[in-house]
């Protein structure tokens, strides 16, 4: 039998690159779950006025947006990522930034960026999804001036991620293995000591990671959790599953948040590794 990891392999379609994805993802996704995160990361890693910040893997522009509000007129924040659909919105979100945000459609592992050009490198949970995870620590570094910081946020295992836990456990009743699976690439493939190790063998010092928890709220409660697993980049495969299927997929998972709420608003917990480093000055 293939494993979890052989099983994903074999998934290569798990991809932000769908227009309808990537607009669920902005409309539904960042104001829930990303925008308290991005909240979170700015605020502990105060100050950043004059600061020159990359923003890698910038998605739809939210920590790029907030970011823009806290360098002043003496920073400059860019924001990069692969995905054009992503961007088109990372645009739309930034168009009133002061200073104005700039866009680069590029890999992480090949940023087309000067040397030593930023002061600092932020990455909200987009690492995870690198092909060559060495190959962007590295380029990291290179863009990064000496005495540099990178900040990188990768999810904790669907454990310890309760909602798309909960998420997985539902396609896994109704027969749905592979989508289960896909659903876990986010979180179950970048334990904190293998994140910690691209950082350290690139040549970075003072290398942390930390784990950190929000409460996953949703003020609709149980049924507009349910809704919510179809603005995840799964919803396609959820919508083309017969209707009868669907069904029982959305009683299984309406069963199982009712069980992990508690006050009927909360859907457990979301702790996400955090990592800092330096690179020698």
């Amino acid at each position: 039998m293939a494993t979890v990891e052989e099983r994903v392999e074999e998934r290569p379609d798990f991809s932000f690159g769908d227009q309808s994805v990537a607009a669920s993802y902005d409309n539904v996704l960042v104001p829930l779950l990303f925008t308290p995160w991005a909240t979170q990361l700015v605020e502990r890693f105060k100050p950043w006025h004059g600061l020159t910040v990359l923003d890698l893997a910038t998605g739809t522009g939210v920590v790029a947006d907030m970011l823009a509000g806290h360098v002043g007129p003496a920073g400059q924040v860019t924001g990069a990522d692969i995905n054009a659909e992503m961007l088109a919105l990372a645009r739309q979100r930034c168009a009133g930034a002061t200073p104005p945000v700039e866009f680069i459609e590029a890999s992480a592992q090949s940023l087309g960026m000067p040397d030593a050009s930023v002061s600092v490198v932020v990455c909200q949970q987009g690492f995870q999804f690198f092909p060559d995870k060495m190959a962007a620590a590295t380029e990291i570094f290179r863009v990064l001036r000496g005495g540099g910081r990178v900040i990188v946020t990768t999810w904790c295992p669907v454990a310890d991620c309760e909602y798309f836990g909960a998420i997985c456990e539902a396609l896994r009743r109704v027969g749905e293995v592979a989508v289960s699976d896909m659903m876990r690439v986010p979180f179950d493939f970048m334990p904190a000591a293998e994140l910690a190790s691209y950082f350290e063998a690139s040549g970075f010092e003072h290398v942390h990671v930390r784990q950190e928890q929000l409460p996953f709220t949703i003020d609709q409660g149980v049924p507009e959790a349910v809704q919510v697993a179809y603005a995840t980049p799964i919803g396609p495969k959820l919508r083309a599953l017969p209707e009868e299927q669907q069904r029982e997929f959305r009683h299984a998972l309406t069963t199982l948040l009712g069980e992990l709420s508690q006050d009927g608003q909360t859907m457990g917990r979301m702790a996400s590794h955090v990592l800092s480093a330096n690179k020698p000055g």
